[in-house]
């Protein structure tokens, strides 16, 4: 293993991403995986993770293998990479099979860096086929506490990970997080099956310039604008709600109180998405009120308020969410608003989310009906889904059929991705000499072809390449329809491969479709689930409810144990106020000796000259004056000068 010298190492971070120093840990933590040691890494959120596996992955030969749970992420970060002039791809629900085999064609005999790879398609016999012909270099395992079932988003086909490892002998592999108890820690170094001289790097949890606060009222939006004001209008904030349309009616009501606002949710069309998170990004947008989904992968460092009208079911999810506030390490404030009946309605939500069998059972028959899916069938292939059509179909309750689906998730049979804007895509996969006689011979699809090779090039021959349908439209002066029919008509042909847009909810079974009645729930394990979810709220309520340094309860929930006050925090800031408030001042002092002096009183007779409030700064002032002898006691009890 050749030295990677610091100053090769900052050469790569400076010519790929612009930065001129490492953050900490992030030096260690990439220095331990190109030694070829297992490595866990804790940073908190916004501490740089991806750049600690994608440094070393650029450091040396071959390609690093990124399993990750989330698409849109996955998304983002293969986008990103390649603005950057890296060779990146992903494999995730929703591609066709001729799509994955192109890509992972493309990772075995192309100049792929890094491949990004949804759990569940790890080892399908496509992948376990390809894989060992990969030049693998590194395996990086993102948001690694789904690893665990002690973890508060746990995904079970995380667990084929290490069936993986199997495959790629010699590959050290980086797992990291961004929230994990140390129960959790444990649990993942176990799992990936982690050799004897592996490496933990853990950050504190701690945010110096992150002030927490718990409001209590009973008019959230009210309470919502005057902090929103109170920060500044003009600042970049994030709301959280928790259903789309309380996004929606906050924003809206926002907007009437001259807040640049503007509403983000699964539901809303891609293209309305793309723009509000763009006008936010730019801050034309300067709040922008979303359900939790919003922020993954998202680098604002500029935010200066991350406000939660409801508390999340657990404090991963609060710490991570909160922390998207203030990454350019000045000061920023993330404000939980709480209301009366809040924490009954937060332990009843985690009840309800754990459905009686018979219901999931239900659910499942209902997704196979709906997804025309035979027993013994299905596995992988994934389908629109929209929610609130499954429900009145089948006449489910919405809130029967989400809770279902999200144990049968837990349980690892069936997955369900939000929306995700995934523009056409098209692959040539003859070679030119075949495309040219067809164009010869079908003169009307001519312009069309030459119009792809010249927007695309080249690189239509190696993989597909998301086009643009109307700007394809508008340069052929053709309508979006007449475009689509040409498109679907050489798709037909063989001529290229071509996958239209879709940005619906998509759905899929994990396993081969059960019998609904032979379906193995285990009813222990969801029964522990329980449990462990209800913990988890509790100690959300006891959060909320706490008298001490906010800062100080999230780190010890974390396992940081002996952390000092952070003071900024709501509960430090009153503290503050309340010593300055009661500390005797020169002229109480004057006022007191000389009250005394005129006429000897006792201390209740002393104390009847001053408000309920100034009572602790007089009563510790008398005291100070007895013991320094300005003032002493008369056998009568009365204080004299």
């Amino acid at each position: 293993m050749p030295d990677h010298a610091t100053d090769d190492l900052l050469h790569v971070l400076r010519q790929t991403w612009g930065h001129a120093q490492f953050r900490p840990l992030q030096e260690d933590i990439i220095r331990s995986v190109l030694a070829g040691q297992d490595t866990l890494a804790l940073l908190p959120t916004g501490g740089g993770k991806s750049i600690c596996f994608q440094v070393p992955a650029l450091a040396r030969p071959g390609l690093c293998l990124v399993v990750s749970p989330l698409i849109a992420l996955m998304k983002d970060q293969v986008e990103n990479l390649r603005k950057r002039g890296i060779k990146a791809e992903a494999v995730y629900a929703g591609m066709s099979h001729q799509e994955i085999d192109q890509t992972l064609d493309n990772c075995v005999y192309g100049p792929v860096k890094f491949l990004y790879v949804s759990p569940e398609r790890l080892l399908t016999d496509m992948f376990r086929a390809r894989v060992g012909k990969m030049k693998v270099s590194l395996l990086a395992i993102d948001e690694a506490h789904c690893l665990s079932q002690w973890g508060y988003d746990f995904r079970p086909p995380y667990l084929r990970i290490q069936e993986l490892r199997e495959l790629l002998p010699g590959v050290p592999c980086m797992a990291l997080t961004a929230t994990a108890t140390e129960q959790v820690r444990q649990d993942i170094v176990e799992k990936l099956h982690f050799g004897a001289s592996h490496r933990v790097f853990q950050q504190s949890f701690a945010r110096p310039n992150l002030s927490y606060s718990v409001l209590s009222t009973e008019d959230k939006l009210r309470r919502l604008l005057e902090v929103v004001r109170g920060v500044g209008k003009d600042k970049t904030s994030i709301v959280y709600a928790r259903t789309r349309r309380q996004t929606e009616d906050t924003a809206a009501y926002l907007q009437q109180q001259g807040v640049a606002a503007a509403p983000y949710h699964a539901g809303l069309p891609a293209e309305q998405r793309t723009r509000t998170q763009q006008d936010w990004m730019q801050n034309r947008t300067r709040c922008i009120v979303a359900t939790n989904a919003f922020g993954m992968g998202i680098d604002k460092p500029d935010v200066r308020l991350v406000v939660h009208l409801e508390a999340p079911d657990n404090l991963e999810a609060y710490y991570q969410e909160a922390g998207r506030a203030g990454r350019d390490e000045k000061y920023a404030f993330a404000v939980l608003l709480q209301g009366p009946n809040d924490a009954d309605e937060l332990r009843r939500r985690t009840q309800q989310s754990f459905p009686p069998l018979d219901t999931v059972r239900r659910v499942y028959q209902a997704l196979a009906n709906f997804s025309r899916t035979a027993v013994g069938g299905g596995e992988l292939v994934a389908f629109d889904f929209d929610l609130q059509q499954f429900a009145e179909t089948y006449r489910i309750r919405a809130l029967d059929a989400h809770n279902s689906l999200r144990t049968l998730e837990r349980e690892g049979f069936v997955q369900v991705n939000e929306a995700v804007n995934n523009p056409a895509r098209v692959h040539i996969p003859i070679d030119h000499t075949d495309l040219y006689c067809f164009q010869v011979a079908n003169a009307q699809h001519d312009k069309l072809i030459k119009s792809l090779l010249r927007f695309h090039g080249g690189e239509l021959f190696s993989g597909f390449q998301r086009i643009s349908e109307n700007s394809l439209a508008q340069h052929l002066r053709l309508s979006a329809v007449e475009l689509r029919k040409m498109l679907v008509f050489l798709h037909r042909s063989g001529i290229i491969q071509f996958q239209p847009r879709h940005e619906s909810p998509q759905a899929l079974f994990t396993t081969p479709r059960y019998d609904a009645d032979k379906l193995p729930l285990d009813q222990k394990h969801l029964l522990q689930s329980r449990d462990l979810a209800l913990h988890k709220t509790d100690a959300v309520i006891r959060y909320a409810a706490g008298s001490r340094c906010r800062q100080q309860l999230l780190l010890e929930y974390f396992g940081e144990l002996d952390a000092p006050a952070c003071g900024v925090c709501d509960v430090c800031l009153a503290r503050k106020k309340a010593q300055q408030a009661a500390a005797p001042t020169p002229e109480l002092r004057a006022q007191l000796l000389a009250l005394v002096q005129a006429t000897p009183q006792t201390p209740r007779q002393v104390l009847a000259h001053f408000t309920s409030a100034q009572a602790t700064p007089v009563t510790e002032l008398l005291r100070e004056l007895v013991e320094l002898g300005e003032l002493r006691y008369a056998p009568d009890g009365r204080l004299v000068g």
